[in-house]
């Protein structure tokens, strides 16, 4: 049986940093370049890396600037995932419409290091709901089987780790495949989204 914060785990030691702000985004039926291309993206920026390595070989004019997003992309069974180390554009409501229109679902959830910690869902095009990431299983009820919000999670020392680790499970539930060392270990395609190309 794993333990309470066994995914918050699993992604913290592929990214050190994650407690300091994280973003992710699921799309269902996209490529990973047309998903980079909605959450608006520059796709002559693609290099494939695993998220580990996310940070690494920036040179010359390809060397992002503070305001520019940082995202990888990769395929998650019929869905694909796109994570976000800086900036958190992956869980705004005109990204999450453009990646579920024509038919399909995006579900974001993010933090930042002081808190925010939220879950986005939309379908076809439009936002269903936006709400703290306690509440996840109040919105994805249908997957919520067995699982449980840790209570005090808001205050000092809380369980936050256990709480996004919950979250993590509910939307593995609902795209068909949970966070895993093989989805984080595997070269995905990493992109800018430059804030001067997307603004």
């Amino acid at each position: 049986m794993p333990n309470s914060t066994h995914l918050y785990d699993l992604l913290e030691s592929h990214w050190e940093n994650v407690a300091d702000g994280f973003a992710a985004v699921w799309a269902e039926g996209l490529t990973v370049e047309e998903t980079a291309r909605r959450v608006g993206a520059d796709l002559s920026s693609a290099t494939p890396l695993a998220l580990q390595d996310i940070g690494l070989g920036f040179e010359g004019d390809a060397m992002p600037a503070d305001e520019d997003g940082i995202i990888l992309v990769g395929p998650w069974h019929t869905w694909t995932l796109a994570m976000q180390i800086q900036w958190m554009d992956v869980t705004q409501s005109p990204r999450l419409s453009e990646l579920s229109r024509d038919g399909g679902r995006a579900i974001a959830i993010g933090w930042h290091g002081d808190g925010a910690h939220r879950v986005e869902y939309a379908s076809k095009g439009r936002l269903a709901f936006s709400a703290p990431l306690e509440e996840t299983l109040n919105v994805l009820r249908e997957h919520a089987e067995g699982l449980s919000t840790p209570t005090g999670w808001d205050v000092p020392g809380s369980p936050v780790e256990e709480m996004i680790t919950t979250a993590l499970t509910a939307i593995g539930r609902l795209t068909g495949r949970q966070l895993d060392e093989e989805w984080l270990e595997t070269p995905h395609v990493r992109y800018l989204i430059r804030r001067s190309r997307s603004r």
